[in-house]
């Protein structure tokens, strides 16, 4: 019986997920795949903290103030609300 690699199937499962979801916000935003990766790697972002920005942005019961002061508390969450504006803009 041939022994599992966890690590490297935990490793793909990752890469998976990451693809995924880099899909997922190309197709809601009309930015393409590069532009998605790329904002999300210089931003130094990850996707779960990326996906709270994303829903604190689209809460419409918050205001801008509020929306400013909880994305400041996701790590990295400035950084890439500012990639994503200058791509978007």
């Amino acid at each position: 019986m041939a022994t599992i690699d966890w690590n490297k199937l935990a490793e793909q499962a990752g890469n998976q997920t990451d693809a995924e979801f880099n899909q997922q916000i190309t197709q809601l935003t009309n930015l393409n795949l590069t532009e998605v990766d790329s904002f999300i790697s210089e931003s130094k972002i990850t996707n779960d903290n990326a996906l709270k920005v994303l829903k604190v942005i689209d809460n419409a019961t918050l205001s801008n103030n509020e929306k400013a002061n909880s994305i400041s508390t996701i790590e990295n969450g400035i950084g890439f609300l500012v990639k994503l504006a200058s791509k978007v803009i």
